[in-house]
């Protein structure tokens, strides 16, 4: 059985120590699964003028004597990094200068690795080289970084609108690997294909950016049991938005509690946006929310009902409504239900 730990796109820059923290804790998950090997697809540092600085501290503290070997490619952000013969480390493998692609077997037989160095294009002569590669009796893995050409929700980063190195389905399942793994997109996808195959992006092991949300993951193959996804302890952007209408003010709250319970990590950035129109006042709205949430992490929207009870088209209804014939219980339930309708057309009205 071999066990393989997958991260990519951790864009290391001298003045974002948190995506070095985040690439040790990929490295922490490896250790802890007893992995084989830890791959990097691509985009290891974010601009190849930061690599002198931190080559030091990744090749004797991070990629130095591990218990598990480190197979990185070059993606297209730091391809120049891995130009001449530089070392990162007793445990790490650069695959950047091989004609078409380089291997990586598993000690025990099990898994081969094919890496294919960053380039923009699939060439006829690396599909060539891929579809007549040596057979192999284990699980076959390609390694690449480039855009799937799949109806997936993805975010690239800088050069999300130009496609590097696309692949489409048809084009994987032609080469019949059992398994792609893939940097370049910043979110966490996997995809199976008709054919059987499986492609998975990691997504970036720390937020690059503030719409890279959620806790950050990376991929885990293993030979028995298959693929799966394991979360990190890692730096991240999380956000949530919520809309108040009169009289929901605490259902409202309790939710920010759980929210905050079950989903803010120490390692998260939180933003929280509520709206919407409050039936207590704006001031003691603001101080209990400020017992639930961190103030830092909040944008307060909200305003009070008295702002749209005030409103010609609500006056002229309490007038109407004053003229019927029902009893209180019948009105103020009437008067709630319009009010919240009002609410929340205001509050829709705002956002556009």
């Amino acid at each position: 059985m071999t066990r393989l730990v997958h991260t990519a796109d951790v864009h290391l820059r001298t003045d974002a120590p948190e995506r070095l923290d985040a690439l040790e804790a990929a490295l922490d998950v490896a250790a802890e699964a007893d992995a084989d090997v830890l791959t990097i697809g691509g985009d290891l540092f974010d601009r190849p003028a930061d690599v002198d600085a931190l080559r030091p501290d990744i090749r004797n503290r991070l990629f130095g004597d591990r218990s598990f070997e480190i197979v990185v490619i070059p993606g297209n952000h730091d391809v120049a990094a891995f130009r001449g013969d530089l070392f990162f480390g007793e445990s790490c493998t650069v695959i950047a200068d091989a004609d078409h692609y380089g291997t990586w077997v598993a000690p025990d037989g099990g898994l081969r690795l094919v890496a294919v160095p960053y380039r923009e294009t699939m060439s006829d002569d690396l599909h060539a080289a891929l579809a007549t590669r040596p057979a192999f009796d284990g699980t076959d893995v390609l390694l690449v970084h480039g855009s799937l050409d799949a109806p997936i929700d993805a975010e690239a980063g800088d050069e999300s609108a130009y496609r590097y190195f696309p692949v489409t389905e048809s084009l994987l399942a032609d080469l019949d690997f059992e398994y792609t793994l893939a940097g370049h997109y910043h979110g966490p996808h996997h995809i199976r294909f008709e054919d059987g195959g499986e492609f998975a992006y990691p997504g970036t092991p720390a937020s690059t950016r503030s719409s890279e949300t959620g806790r950050r993951r990376v991929v885990c193959l293993d030979t028995e049991s298959g693929l799966s996804f394991e979360p990190l302890e890692s730096f991240h952007h999380l956000e949530t938005r919520v809309t108040v209408t009169p009289g929901t003010e605490d259902d409202v709250l309790d939710e920010l509690a759980k929210w905050v319970e079950t989903t803010v990590t120490p390692h998260a950035a939180p933003s929280v946006v509520v709206d919407g129109v409050l039936e207590m006042a704006e001031s003691d709205f603001a101080d209990r929310l400020a017992d639930v949430v961190d103030p830092q992490w909040v944008t307060d929207e909200t305003i009070g009902a008295a702002h749209v009870t005030a409103h010609p088209v609500l006056q002229d209804f309490e007038a109407r409504l004053a003229e019927r014939d029902w009893d209180e219980a019948t009105k103020e339930a009437v008067r709630t239900r319009t009010l919240r309708v009002a609410s929340r057309t205001l509050t829709d009205r705002r956002r556009s």
